[in-house]
């Protein structure tokens, strides 16, 4: 891990992705580094620790940008977001804009749900 003083947001992040687990493929499970793709092979999230942050690189939103919502202030490349702190209060706004990512990937036919 790039940033041992990031192990708690990590985690906290892995947990709030951990409820897709049962609709995409873990690609990634190692120290400080966590990736889902989707059933037909997209990626969907992944969250890596980094030597300042942990950046989270999410594909969805290369198809749909409406999807950032609240946490555009968070946005630090065109598909990455970037936490430094556990108790950043945009981190509540983490759980909704995963589901509607993963919204998407239903609405795509990327996870399929039949």
């Amino acid at each position: 891990m790039k940033n041992v003083a990031l192990a708690v947001l990590f985690f906290r992040l892995r947990d709030m992705l951990a409820k897709y687990e049962p609709f995409m493929r873990v690609v990634k499970d190692e120290e400080g580094y966590y990736r889902l793709y989707t059933p037909t092979r997209r990626p969907f999230i992944g969250i890596c620790v980094q030597r300042k942050h942990i950046g989270i690189y999410v594909m969805p939103i290369f198809e749909d940008s409406t999807l950032i919502g609240k946490l555009a202030e968070k946005q630090i490349g065109k598909g990455t977001f970037g936490f430094s702190r556990d108790d950043d209060p945009l981190l509540l706004e983490v759980p909704a804009f995963m589901e509607r990512c993963f919204q998407h990937c239903i609405d795509s036919n990327q996870v399929p749900m039949e």
